[in-house]
């Protein structure tokens, strides 16, 4: 039976994210377990983008400075802070997201570095499911330990991000673009992230959740931030996205990540867990505010080929934004993997403007996930809402 620990955490404030940290990784065999001295160890934080932490999208940096310090009190040679955000993975881009974060003020104040390594790794994986070769961040390689430092948050293309999704950021900068147009539907996506742990699975020994203060609503980039109170750590990063899960009133088996997690043997088909600490009823958020995936897959074998592409509009939900409110910025146009956004100038004033083609997109939500000023919305056409009746309740509690 997998072991996760579930501790309270009220707020941000450092001595209670020390304490929490600590009680955690206590009860599931103590840092020593997972570090020994001498060995490089890489904080694998959730950099998404360049944000002030106050919005909730990336790991709190209270986190980051509690582990750090266990991490290095255990004798680790150097202590890293790394990520690859959803732009360039370059020295300039990277810095500036370090900054804002508030990382590199924890890096400077605990004597830890933040990554200056921007190489890539190619990987062979003959035995990956879909993921035989890919692109690592060469920091990440160069590791002796990975600790994987996640943010708790709505994800509008798997329903959630945690544990499992956070090691999507391994894969460097723009590559992510390549890998969505590779992997596009969520099954196949889901199999490629087991792929990338398979990888990794004799150095990413550790998973802590900040999930103090999560995000709900239209995340993982554009939500609402939502008291969570709860720090969750352990070995296997499903059986912590299963406690995560359960903290926000998902049903956790009815995310596609976590069925994939099951089928892939991470963990077994009952979800078995022993949860350590604090009870998952006393600190669960019953109205959360959720989003269900929509695992799409195109009924080859009930529709043929040249409906699928119908089908496909009608029965998905899809991006859009607001021409009258689009900045012209490009970041969706550039990001998009099969190049379903164009920039066509409006009649008005012929300002370029972002442009969706359905019958290319994919779905994968970047455009929502990387718009800097939150404009992308994902909507649901009338077939979608008429098959989803019932399947989801309205939550009328605002944010707190």
């Amino acid at each position: 039976m997998e072991k996760v620990s579930l501790i309270a955490c009220d707020d941000y404030e450092q001595s209670k994210v020390d304490s929490a940290v600590s009680k955690a990784i206590e009860l599931i065999g103590g840092i020593e377990q997972f570090v020994k001295p001498g060995q490089t160890v890489v904080l694998k934080a959730n950099m998404l983008m360049k944000c002030n932490i106050e919005k909730a999208a990336t790991t709190h940096p209270s986190v980051v400075e509690a582990v750090g310090k266990l991490v290095k009190n255990a004798g680790a040679g150097r202590v890293i802070i790394a990520d690859s955000a959803g732009g360039p993975f370059t020295e300039g881009y990277m810095n500036g997201i370090y900054k804002t974060c508030g990382l590199k003020d924890v890096a400077e104040r605990c004597g830890f570095e933040m990554n200056s390594n921007f190489d890539t790794y190619s990987v062979d994986l003959p035995e990956g499911k879909v993921g035989k070769h890919f692109l690592i961040c060469d920091c990440l390689e160069q590791a002796d330990v990975i600790i994987n430092l996640c943010k708790l948050k709505t994800h509008s293309f798997t329903g959630y991000t945690n544990a499992v999704k956070n090691m999507f950021g391994a894969i460097p900068g723009l590559t992510k673009v390549e890998m969505h147009g590779q992997f596009k539907t969520l099954d196949v996506f889901g199999d490629f992230m087991y792929d990338v742990l398979t990888y990794f699975k004799d150095k990413l020994v550790l998973h802590v959740t900040d999930a103090v203060v999560a995000m709900e609503g239209a995340g993982p980039s554009n939500g609402d931030p939502r008291k969570v109170g709860a720090i969750v750590a352990g070995a296997n990063p499903v059986a912590v996205d299963v406690v995560a899960l359960k903290l926000i009133n998902a049903e956790p088996i009815t995310m596609p990540f976590i069925e994939t997690g099951v089928s892939r043997g991470f963990i077994d088909e009952n979800l078995s867990i022993d949860v350590l600490g604090d009870k998952i009823e006393d600190l669960v958020v019953a109205d959360f505010k959720k989003i269900q995936p929509d695992n799409f897959k195109p009924f080859a074998n009930y529709v043929p080929r040249f409906l699928q592409n119908t089908v496909h509009r009608l029965m998905t939900q899809r991006p859009t934004v607001r021409k009258s409110k689009c900045k012209g910025c490009k970041k969706c146009f550039e990001h998009c993997p099969v190049k379903a956004i164009t920039m066509k100038p409006t009649k008005k004033n012929g300002t370029p403007k972002a442009h969706f083609d359905y019958n290319k997109c994919i779905r994968c939500y970047c455009c929502q996930e990387l718009c800097p000023f939150g404009l992308v919305k994902v909507k649901s056409g009338i077939v979608y809402k008429i098959v989803h009746i019932g399947s989801r309740k309205k939550v009328k509690n605002k944010t707190k």
